[in-house]
C-alpha cells in the first residue's frame, strides 16, 4: 500500500516539475518577446499581452501546484491566447510594411511556439492532468 502512495506522490512531483518547466517557458518568451519584439508602435499590444499574461500565468500555475481545478484551465487559457496573439499580430505585421518587422519576427514567431509548445505539454501530460484529477491517482 506504501509503495502505491509513494508512486502516486511521484507522478505529482512529476507534474509539479513539468508545471514548473512550463512556467520559466512561458516567462522567458514572454521576457524575450517584451524586450526584442515588442519594440515600436505597431507591436506595441505583444508588449501589453507579455506584460499581462505573467500574473495569470503565476496564478495558474500555483492553482495547479496546490491542486485547484481551475489552475490548468487558467494557464491553457492564457498560453493558448498568447499563442492566438502572436500568430494574429505577426500576420497583421506581415500585411503591411515587413521591414519594422524584420528585427522582432524571430522573438515573435519562436514565443508563440514556445506557447504552443507549453500548451500540448500541459494538455496532453498525465502527470499534469493528475494535479487537477483525484480519479488518475
Amino acid at each position: 500500500m506504501s509503495h502505491t502512495h509513494h508512486h502516486r506522490h511521484a507522478r505529482v512531483s512529476v507534474g509539479r516539475l513539468k508545471v514548473a518547466i512550463v512556467c520559466v517557458l512561458v516567462l522567458a518568451a514572454d521576457g524575450w518577446i517584451f524586450k526584442r519584439a515588442a519594440r515600436g508602435p505597431e507591436i506595441k499590444a505583444m508588449e501589453v499581452a507579455a506584460l499581462i499574461g505573467i500574473p495569470w500565468v503565476l496564478a495558474g500555475a500555483w492553482g495547479l501546484c496546490t491542486r485547484k481545478g481551475w489552475g490548468r484551465a487558467l494557464m491553457l487559457g492564457v498560453i493558448y491566447i498568447g499563442s492566438f496573439a502572436g500568430v494574429v499580430t505577426w500576420l497583421a505585421a506581415m500585411t503591411g510594411d515587413p521591414g519594422p518587422l524584420r528585427d522582432r519576427a524571430t522573438p515573435l514567431i519562436a514565443g508563440t511556439g514556445v506557447y504552443a509548445v507549453c500548451g500540448l505539454l500541459l494538455s496532453k501530460s498525465r502527470d499534469v492532468r493528475r494535479l487537477t484529477s483525484r480519479a488518475l491517482e
